[in-house]
């Protein structure tokens, strides 16, 4: 460890990610530990990665997408060597402003809070373009392993710890998610169906008012509100100012698929208990 590195482990999880693992890399350095946690990359995933001196850790289910995000956050989490964690996927990157935050905090003997949420925004591909959105968003990035705090949920993973013992604090910087890869349909599709459809499987079997939830009522308001925050971005913001109109749209297709998925899920509980 260098001795004005930041004392964090930050976790990331890789596969074929050569097209953009570097950008995300560069924006880490200065980190104590970086571990790579690699399904089975062909391309130059692994070359970057040792470049930048990273850890490199086996996914559990190598060459395949994966089925437990927590799963594989965990195995980082616990392969990590400091008490601070902070992690990311391999498309996305940390603002300069959230870097320092995060070096100021760790260089502290005493903290007041063990777990930081953390804004992030969606940039445009060149990182000119901060995108204006209906409201902030904050996720639970960054957090102390004295919490103990571990990650849950195969699928929009996130981490789970004793909430009334430990308030969260809230960072400023950013961290960013280009659109460059998203505004790839092919790509989003192949990412939305395979999550989505691991979502639907982990929640089965469940009955008709389960169905209701996630098959009618949840995606009608999940398409009206998507409809609403369109109206009135566009209305508030010149068009440059806004992500482009074709990845809104890409969100309307998740819709799509959690009915399909969660229909497909449903018959088969029907088929399973009635015949």
């Amino acid at each position: 460890m260098e001795i004005n590195s930041i004392k964090c482990s930050v976790g990331i999880l890789t596969y074929n990610s050569e097209q953009f693992l570097e950008r995300c890399l560069q924006r880490v350095e200065g980190f104590a530990e970086i571990i790579i946690s690699d399904g089975g990359s062909s391309d130059n995933t692994l070359g970057i990665a040792k470049k930048y001196g990273c850890k490199i850790i086996k996914q559990s289910n190598q060459g395949k997408p994966i089925v437990d995000f927590a799963l594989e956050r965990n195995r980082t989490l616990n392969t990590s060597s400091y008490n601070w964690f902070f992690y990311l996927d391999s498309d996305e990157i940390i603002s300069r402003e959230l870097k320092d935050e995060i070096r100021q905090i760790c260089s502290k003997d005493q903290t007041d809070f063990y777990v930081y949420k953390v804004p992030y925004r969606i940039v445009s591909e060149d990182l000119s373009v901060i995108y204006k959105s209906f409201k902030t968003y904050y996720q639970n990035r960054f957090f102390n392993k004295k919490c103990g705090a571990k990650f849950v949920r195969k699928i929009h993973e996130k981490i789970s710890y004793d909430e009334n013992k430990y308030k969260a604090g809230v960072l400023k910087g950013n961290w960013y998610v280009p659109l460059d890869i998203q505004l790839n349909f092919k790509v989003y599709k192949e990412k939305v169906d395979h999550r989505l459809k691991v979502m639907a499987e982990e929640r089965y079997p469940f009955e008709f008012g389960e169905f209701l939830k996630y098959v009618v009522i949840g995606p009608f308001k999940n398409i009206a509100k998507l409809i609403m925050k369109f109206v009135y971005l566009r209305l508030r913001y010149k068009k440059r100012e806004l992500p482009p109109v074709r990845y809104e749209f890409y969100k309307f297709y998740s819709q799509w698929v959690i009915v399909k998925e969660f229909t497909k899920q449903y018959f088969k509980f029907l088929k399973l208990n009635l015949f």
